[in-house]
């Protein structure tokens, strides 16, 4: 059975055990729980029995299937067993809402939920999205505005969690609030502690290692997937125009510490599909040796 006392306590890049050991996790690489049948969080077991405690897992708070927290519950042994990041709840939450609208209250519901969970789980960190909706041109400086009080208003229900601050959203969906420029320039001013998805960066024609040049001091995770670099379909790593072979050295080099996380949105890439990717990407993770090329 899950205890609480008996599980790690999390912080950045490290678990302290009760014993005061400290233990640098062997992979930096996690998976998105949103790849798994929906509601059956037990199918993560599979990765946890091949890699252990080395992998990692982002839990996709989804409050809004009726029995996603019972399945949560019979599986908070799995999350407690390795290193664990949180992202925030995407349906049903939208940090441009007004506050006391209808959309707030909905979001509210899920946040609060997400909230219990994490005090009982203690991730390292939280993936926050500025928005989700569409963003109407006149609308565009409201929007930013609510959603940076609704992040203050975050950092305060979930305290000892850092929130990190996603570049959401696609052109092709009209859901991107922040251009390149613009987000790079707001994480600068604000210092925000940032996750990279390097598959919305694509499909909105971003400089990727531009993008990662400029803000390397600040990354502290990425979400890995691939797209046609105008849909973000979430697709494998070795499907689309994002050459990860290229990428991947850039962000060993300037980011070797961050985590990189597999996003996949479809249970489709469960199992066979997921572990070789995650098999792949660890051949492309392994970090620069001083004065010698990237390892192959």
């Amino acid at each position: 059975m899950f205890s609480p006392g008996t599980r790690p306590l999390r912080v950045p890049g490290f678990y302290v055990y009760p014993s005061g050991i400290k233990e640098r996790p062997k992979l930096s690489i996690y998976v998105d729980t949103c790849v798994l049948p929906r509601s059956q969080l037990e199918e993560g077991r599979l990765y946890r029995e091949r890699y252990g405690p080395s992998l990692g897992f982002e839990l996709l708070a989804m409050f809004d299937l009726e029995d996603f927290e019972d399945n949560l519950k019979q599986n908070l042994d799995l999350f407690a067993g390795g290193p664990l990041l949180f992202h925030e709840p995407v349906w049903g939450v939208e940090h441009t809402a007004p506050k006391g609208s209808s959309l707030w209250e909905e979001g509210m519901y899920h946040i609060r939920l997400t909230a219990k969970y994490a005090e009982i789980l203690h991730p390292a960190a939280m993936i926050y999205h500025l928005n989700n909706c569409p963003v109407p041109e006149q609308d565009r400086k409201r929007m930013l505005r609510t959603s940076l009080e609704s992040l203050e208003e975050m950092r305060e229900l979930f305290p000892g969690v850092p929130l990190l601050v996603e570049n959401v959203g696609v052109r092709s969906w009209n859901t991107m609030l922040l251009d390149q420029e613009e987000f790079t320039a707001l994480c600068r001013e604000k210092q925000f502690p940032v996750v990279i998805d390097v598959g919305h960066a694509n499909a909105n024609g971003w400089d990727l290692k531009k993008l990662i040049e400029d803000l390397h001091p600040q990354i502290r995770a990425y979400h890995l997937h691939n797209n046609d670099g105008v849909q973000d379909l979430h697709n494998r790593l070795r499907n689309g125009t994002i050459d990860f072979a290229s990428l991947l050295p850039h962000i060993n080099r300037l980011t070797p510490d961050a985590m990189r996380v597999i996003e996949y949105s479809r249970p489709v890439y469960h199992g066979k599909p997921l572990l070789e990717d995650i098999a792949y990407l660890q051949s492309l993770s392994q970090p620069e040796k001083s004065g010698g090329s990237h390892a192959e």
